[in-house]
């Protein structure tokens, strides 16, 4: 992670429900570099970013292929930004945090250069990978008819990421111990558009294709593809993997499991606090003990018949 990238946010929008490609409008792309499988249009200032997605594009394809066990036989194309506001322009004023976002249909990608440069050059990477995922999840639409709710697509994307760490930890924390976690369906076709509770469905969706993958095993994201290839639906092939099993319960109690209430303790109070209060019982019980054994000194007393005291 590049320095100051403690969290990006959420900087990537669920894109397997957009099917519009970007807008004539905003910047003009005037640049154009192509690679293998990919052609870049570029903003004025973004060339070096284009060179570098030329670069990238390989690594995150080849990626996309080992999470689904497939990936997209059409072209791809990016689109590049130079500012943030070209950027909400060209892709119809998504949220400000806004990174990257993919169109399946159209097989492109879009990204704000100005954000990757304030994040720090690997986010670049890092969005170039997740928004792969969604061009890839769209070809196993287009090829099918049967979609991925948003909530899988977008956590095996955040999963196949790696590194990233989205936003505030302590959400998926504090939702997992106050039963506030999201129903699965909700997050089926759309996330929240508030920030903080965005941030949350995104946690979520991670965990999710972590939990799968932990238990079922690193194939099972390439085996629920497999199956619906086959024929099956989402529902379906997930049901033939697990068994039959209630996935959304497993899940949750997984995450209950995972982050106990003392991990939410630990996370709402710093280590001084710990430690004032450690102080605070610690002075408690001596007050307590003292207490007692003045009590029993004085019992003594009470009882004294002038024996010999070695």
């Amino acid at each position: 992670m590049a320095t100051g990238f403690k969290y990006l946010g959420i900087a990537f929008l669920a894109a397997a429900a957009l099917a519009r490609p970007v807008a004539a409008r905003g910047e003009q792309l005037t640049g154009m570099l192509e690679g293998p499988g990919v052609v870049i249009h570029y903003a004025k200032g973004t060339a070096d970013w284009a060179k570098r997605a030329r670069d990238l594009f390989p690594a995150a394809n080849k990626n996309a292929l080992h999470t689904l066990g497939m990936t997209t036989n059409r072209r791809v194309s990016i689109h590049l930004y130079a500012t943030t506001k070209g950027f909400r322009q060209a892709t119809n004023y998504l949220p400000k945090d806004t990174l990257g976002v993919a169109f399946p249909a159209a097989s492109q990608i879009a990204i704000d250069c100005s954000k990757a440069a304030h994040f720090g050059n690997n986010s670049f990477n890092l969005t170039l990978r997740h928004e792969m995922i969604h061009i890839a999840f769209g070809r196993l639409h287009k090829r099918t008819g049967q979609s991925v709710p948003l909530w899988f697509n977008e956590g095996v994307a955040c999963m196949a990421m790696g590194r990233l760490k989205l936003g505030d930890p302590r959400q998926l924390v504090r939702a997992a111990n106050t039963g506030s976690l999201f129903p699965l369906q909700q997050l089926a076709h759309r996330f929240p558009p508030d920030r903080i509770l965005r941030e949350l469905a995104y946690q979520q969706a991670e965990s999710t294709a972590t939990f799968l993958i932990e238990k079922h095993g690193e194939e099972s994201v390439r085996r629920i593809v497999e199956r619906m290839d086959n024929g099956l639906t989402f529902a379906g092939a997930l049901a033939e993997l697990t068994g039959g099993a209630d996935f959304e319960a497993q899940w949750r109690d997984y995450v209950r499991r995972r982050y106990p209430l003392l991990a939410l303790i630990r996370n709402y109070f710093s280590l001084f606090s710990l430690l004032a209060l450690f102080v605070i019982f610690a002075y408690i019980v001596y007050r307590f003990r003292r207490r007692r054994l003045r009590k029993r000194w004085a019992d003594e007393e009470e009882f004294d018949d002038g024996g010999f005291y070695f």
